[in-house]
Order: C-alpha cells, then sequence, then structure tokens
C-alpha cells in the first residue's frame, strides 16, 4: 500500500494522476538554479509558468495538478501543498526543505537525480528560468497577475483554473480536445488505482 497517499488531509489530496515525485524534483531544480534556495511565492510562480509552457508546447499538461486563482495569482495547488508539507511528505521531503517562506534544495542534485523530469521539461525550466530567474518574488507575481489571461484576480479565496482556460489563453486551437484528453488520462490511472 502507497503510505504516501495517507499523509494528506481529505482537503488536500490531490488528484489521481498527479505528478507528485516530478513536482518536487522540478522545485528542487528551480531552488538548485536559484543557488540553493528560493523564495515559495516565486517557487511557486515558476512551476505553475513552466506548467503553462509545457501546455503550450506540448498540448498536455506536465504535473497534472489542478490550478487555481489566489490573490498572489496563478498557483499549481497540489504543488504548493507539496512545498507546505500538507502531501505525499516522504517524496517531497527527499527533495526540498522548507524553511519558513523560504524553499531549500536538500542537496546540489545531479541531473540524473531528477530522474522523473525528461529532457524537454529540463529545457522548458531553463526557459523559463533565462525569463523569470532575476524577478523578485513581487515582480513575478506582478506579470503573471498582467500577463497570464486565465488568471482571476481575487482579494480573498481561490478560484479554479481548468486546462482549457489555460490552452485558450495560449492560443490553442485544440483546448477542449486536450482538456477532454487529460479527463481521460485521469479517468484511465483511477481505474488502474482502483484494481491494485
Amino acid at each position: 500500500m502507497d503510505t504516501s497517499k495517507l499523509t494528506a488531509p481529505a482537503y488536500a489530496e490531490p488528484l489521481v494522476g498527479y505528478r507528485s515525485r516530478k513536482a518536487a524534483q522540478l522545485c528542487a531544480w528551480f531552488a538548485v538554479r536559484a543557488g540553493g534556495q528560493i523564495e515559495k511565492l516565486k517557487l511557486i510562480k515558476l512551476i505553475y509558468l513552466t506548467e503553462r509552457e509545457h501546455l503550450s508546447t506540448f498540448d498536455d499538461s506536465m504535473l497534472l495538478d489542478e490550478l487555481y486563482s489566489l490573490p498572489n495569482g496563478p498557483i499549481c495547488s497540489s504543488t504548493l501543498n507539496g512545498i507546505n508539507g500538507v502531501i505525499h511528505t516522504d517524496v517531497w521531503d527527499e527533495f526540498i526543505l522548507r524553511n519558513g517562506n523560504i524553499v531549500v534544495a536538500m542537496k546540489a542534485f545531479s541531473r540524473e537525480e531528477l530522474d522523473d523530469i525528461s529532457e524537454e521539461e529540463i529545457g522548458l525550466a531553463e526557459k523559463i528560468w533565462a525569463k523569470f530567474g532575476c524577478m523578485s518574488s513581487s515582480q513575478i507575481r506582478n506579470y503573471t497577475h498582467k500577463n497570464c489571461p486565465e488568471y482571476r484576480e481575487l482579494e480573498v479565496g481561490r478560484f479554479p483554473i481548468s486546462y482549457r482556460d489555460v490552452l485558450e489563453a495560449v492560443g490553442s486551437e485544440n483546448a477542449v480536445q486536450i482538456e477532454n484528453e487529460i479527463a481521460d488520462l485521469r479517468q484511465a490511472e483511477n481505474i488502474l488505482s482502483c484494481s491494485e
């Protein structure tokens, strides 16, 4: 039995298919890229922008996360829960350490140790880092507010962002089809997990 699924409170349990280990490795990669540690707000924006770029480039989700608008901008929800130590701590603790609002890589990981991230995904992360790595947390937050039309401005709470919203915002002509394919993948993985 997978005990990592037992660590999440019911309200925070990720949807079937969420790539927790890949997300944890990507967070560690960004922290290493930033010199070993990174502000949590900046990190979650970099993750969101990488997921967004993956959807734009490959018409597919990298993390199969749930996306939301929050007062500080768009987020990948389960990834934020992983960063916060709410879900799959056995996975996340292998890659990052939390120190208040700072996320620290457990070590300077080699490329081989980040084996859940493909070369194409590293390439996208490099592209995002090249564009946004020099920005402060507030600058990247402000960027997402102004340049991610799928984001809904909020003062409190959260509002879901669908994959279709993101795909349409990045100009995909197949947004509905791709969103349906992602839903079908989740359903297939759910059936597989129930039969184990």
